[in-house]
């Protein structure tokens, strides 16, 4: 009777946990937030939402094999990046066996780098995400990788599908309604929390636009999408670990600067403005 019933007990809480890991990529230790984010990728692309599956399991599988920490593991915390990872690959690579594979590898060095960083007493925040995004965009033609194109958004240009664009596109959703979904599932549970990160997609928006029309024809437009993601990140990260609201501005602020800055640069960014954005106003 004891060993028949553990199943029942055992699976649920094992999807609680993947669940919980991929909503900790929006600072969400709920799985229903994570629910909402996996059903927001599968009306996206299903491929995505097949990545960010394999991404966590294979994440969750090495952090279990490691034995780090039970309670960071429950919470997600070493299983988000994994998920970013497999969206993002999925997101950039045709689908196949050696796209399956790379997203395996990749789940479980975000575990590595991401328990390494702790160590270091380093936020890792989303930088062994990026850190997998370059390995595969250096050596993934070599081993079988083949990029596609990125797919189509439809957020349009006004400033409110600007705003639920941000919030969607950090997981590659270029689809303002499904951003909409996911800003509305975070305002569900933590009300001030969506309003900053929305905030923080508001003075992209502004930025961008602002700086068009001081400058005209400089072309800063486009980088208003990843400034958009960059931003709101930022405001999203330190409302998380309540940071005063002035140098959540500055943060979200130079998270902007940064994606213009490394953008004009021809560099893959991803999401790195936010990461050295954040470290930066947490140190202050």
């Amino acid at each position: 009777m004891i060993l028949s019933s553990v199943p029942r007990v055992a699976v649920p809480l094992v999807l609680q946990r993947q669940l919980t890991a991929i909503g900790q990529i929006y600072f969400q230790d709920s799985p229903i937030f994570g629910t909402v984010l996996l059903l927001c990728l599968y009306l996206s692309g299903p491929v995505l939402a097949l990545g960010c599956v394999f991404g966590v399991g294979s994440a969750a599988l090495a952090a279990w094999a490691l034995k780090l920490p039970a309670e960071r593991r429950d919470n997600g915390l070493y299983g988000y990046n994994g998920a970013l990872a497999g969206v993002g690959l999925c997101a950039s690579y045709q689908l196949g066996g050696t796209l399956l594979l790379w997203i395996a590898a990749a789940g479980a060095l975000t575990v590595v780098l991401t328990y390494a960083a702790e160590r270091a007493r380093i936020p890792p925040l989303t930088l062994p995400f990026v850190l997998m995004m370059w390995l595969a965009g250096v050596a993934g033609a070599g081993y079988g990788l083949q990029g596609v194109a990125p797919p189509a958004g439809a957020c349009g240009t006004s400033a409110v599908s600007y705003l639920f664009c941000s919030m969607g596109q950090a997981v590659f959703i270029g689809v303002a309604p499904l951003g909409m979904l996911l800003w509305a599932a975070m305002a569900r549970r933590r009300w001030h929390m969506a309003m900053w990160g929305l905030s923080g997609a508001a003075l992209s928006w502004l930025s961008i636009a602002l700086a068009g029309r001081l400058w005209p024809g400089s072309g800063i437009e486009v980088h208003a999408a990843g400034a958009g993601i960059n931003g709101t990140l930022t405001m999203l990260a330190l409302s998380a670990s309540q940071t005063r609201w002035p140098l959540r501005l500055a943060g979200a602020a130079l998270g902007i600067a940064l994606s213009v800055a490394l953008g004009d640069a021809g560099l893959a960014y991803f999401t790195l403005p936010f990461i050295l954005a954040t470290w930066l106003a947490r140190c202050r």
